[in-house]
């Protein structure tokens, strides 16, 4: 009896916890659907000093994605190992190598294959050609091919950039803004990390240091978390409002918002518009970006800055020390805002604290 009772009392406390988790999952979730996106804050703020001053804000023109260059094809000709040569070259590992490359998983090989596949075979084409003699038809091939591979590494490290979704959705518009606690941050360093690591390497002549592995590793990574997309879509986002809630203000006469010897509603409103939106909300956001661009932007620029598949206009986004490039956009953008907010503190002599 004490058995089945406690057995009894058992299943209820296991009911209540199970309904208790449930509840708070519930909860998360609606706490997380209920978050406001940045953009909408920053909307939002605008929208606040347009029916505060009457005025409007300006139409900046509209985002658009970022499309990247087609390459021009390869006019090496390619070299090819028959039978009796790949039976010649049987004991070194070059031969595994092709033999995967020439099998059905080589045919459907993406961009990334191909660049792994280059690799492959210079890494190995040394130790298979210390077994050969100079003088032998399969000695020339392998040489000559291991040259022209290496001519073209580059060419194929911009095939992958340009093909495949991981990468070249970085510039597109379609991954949802960065949150205010977004996750993925540290592991797209790592990730581009293994990128610019590889393509110095490539640019260096270094092959044998190359670890062909981290390029599938990148990329899982890349498409796991979509940050680099979402960050640049964020910063982008964000400099057109900064720019559009700059010229909303600018065109704002001071004196109306505080006349001499005259109440100053207005610009008391203003002032907390002000302090509940762009000081608590989005400057705190903007910051968050610049912290991720000052770390992120220079292995960006590492992988794509003046490639042959990259536009100006993604260049200019870019360019190191330039006015143009993301980072410096943003802060400045921000910076520009800022400083009409303090002239509106000086003229109306309203304490923002």
């Amino acid at each position: 009896m004490n058995h089945l009772l406690a057995n009894t009392l058992n299943l209820h406390y296991i009911k209540q916890l199970v309904s208790v988790c449930i509840l708070l999952i519930l909860a998360t979730t609606v706490l997380t659907a209920c978050t406001e996106a940045p953009s909408n804050i920053n909307s939002t703020y605008i929208e606040r000093l347009e029916n505060v001053t009457d005025k409007k804000s300006e139409d900046l023109p509209s985002l658009n994605s970022l499309k990247l260059k087609p390459l021009t094809k390869l006019k090496n000709n390619k070299i090819t190992l028959g039978i009796v040569e790949l039976a010649e070259i049987s004991s070194c590992n070059l031969n595994v190598v092709i033999s995967e490359h020439n099998n059905q998983l080589g045919k459907t090989a993406t961009a990334a294959g191909r660049l792994k596949y280059q690799i492959d075979f210079i890494q190995n084409a040394n130790s298979c050609l210390a077994s050969l003699e100079e003088s032998s038809a399969t000695y020339k091939k392998i040489s000559e091919a291991k040259n022209q591979k290496q001519t073209n590494l580059l060419y194929y490290f911009n095939a992958a950039l340009l093909e495949e979704s991981e990468l070249n959705r970085t510039w597109s518009l379609t991954a949802s803004e960065l949150n205010k606690e977004p996750a993925g941050f540290s592991d797209t360093i790592e990730a581009m990390q293994k990128l610019t690591a590889i393509k110095a390497q490539l640019a260096q002549s270094q092959f044998d240091e190359i670890n062909a592995d981290a390029i599938y590793q990148a990329l899982e990574t890349l498409n796991k978390y979509r940050f680099n997309q979402s960050l640049i879509k964020s910063v982008r986002q964000q400099v057109r409002l900064n720019q559009s809630a700059t010229n909303l203000v600018e065109n704002i006469e001071l004196n109306t918002l505080c006349p001499k010897n005259k109440n100053k509603d207005k610009a008391k409103i203003m002032n907390n518009i002000f302090q509940k939106y762009y000081l608590s909300q989005i400057q705190p956001y903007q910051a968050q970006l610049i912290g991720f661009l000052e770390v992120l932007q220079p292995l960006l620029n590492q992988v794509w800055y003046k490639e042959p598949v990259t536009t100006d206009a993604i260049n200019e986004l870019l360019a190191p020390h330039s006015k143009t490039n993301l980072l410096n956009q943003l802060k400045s953008s921000a910076k520009q805002h800022v400083i009409w907010w303090q002239e509106f503190y000086k003229t109306c002599e309203i304490s923002p604290i």
